[in-house]
């Protein structure tokens, strides 16, 4: 197995579909080009924030031209930030610190990113301020989904087994298991299938990059309220099934 091919194994998958093709192509050869080097998947994380920090700055200055080259730097930190758990996987250098810093830096970066694109837009629009009422919603769903998303269920043991243990429901339902991991796999084509963090970089990219700044605040709170409901129905079903 080459080199590339093992670092693209060790990306995070399943994954959402922007991701997979679009940020994935670019921080798997990151990866590749400082795999020999002496930098650590946590000043990868460093950097990724620092270089949101920057575009976020644009994004405060509300002029086009700054707000394009803060989208870029904003898309590019996220290559970065794909790339550290990689990295992080690739080498086998994990620590519980590591995973705090990811975690931190990505709130840091989204209530950053979500407070200056509204500033930016109130600089030039003072009377429309209903940009910060939907900011503020898109922020809260996003948090909402981030808590969501640390939870995760043990399959229900619905039965007993003849030496007294409990077993799980996969094992008397293993067509309709069949089915389920059917529908899942093919439900990770489908965009927006459960608003994660690349498909919430991919709608800021093109609502951004048209300058559309209260309607990503809008689509952000509504898909993610949305997602809000769909996803816990979904790990309830998978609960109550005994589905992994």
């Amino acid at each position: 197995m080459s080199e590339l091919a093992k670092i693209n194994a060790c990306a995070k998958r399943p994954i959402d579909v922007w991701t997979n093709y679009i940020y994935y192509p670019l921080s798997i050869r990151l990866v590749y080009l400082i795999r020999n080097t002496r930098i650590k998947p946590n000043e990868i994380t460093l950097f990724s924030m620092f270089l949101c920090l920057i575009g976020c700055v644009g994004f405060a200055v509300g002029l086009r031209p700054y707000v394009v080259a803060g989208l870029v730097f904003v898309q590019v930190s996220y290559v970065f930030d794909c790339a550290d758990g990689q990295l992080a996987r690739y080498k086998q250098q994990f620590s519980p610190v590591g995973g705090w810093l990811d975690q931190v830096s990505d709130r840091i970066k989204e209530f950053a990113i979500y407070f200056s694109l509204a500033y930016g837009y109130t600089r030039f629009h003072d009377r429309d301020l209903t940009v910060w009422k939907w900011a503020v919603i898109a922020l809260f769903s996003l948090y909402l989904l981030e808590y969501y998303g640390q939870i995760h269920f043990k399959p229900r043991a619905v039965a007993a087994t003849p030496d007294g243990a409990l077993a799980s429901a996969t094992a008397p339902e293993t067509g309709r298991m069949t089915g389920f991991g059917r529908a899942q796999r093919l439900r990770s084509f489908v965009p927006f299938r459960g608003f994660i963090i690349g498909e919430q970089y991919f709608a800021m990219l093109v609502f951004v990059a048209c300058h559309a700044i209260v309607p990503l605040f809008r689509f952000v709170g509504i898909v993610g309220l949305l997602m809000c409901v769909y996803r816990p129905a979904v790990q309830y079903y998978k609960w109550s099934r005994g589905y992994q």
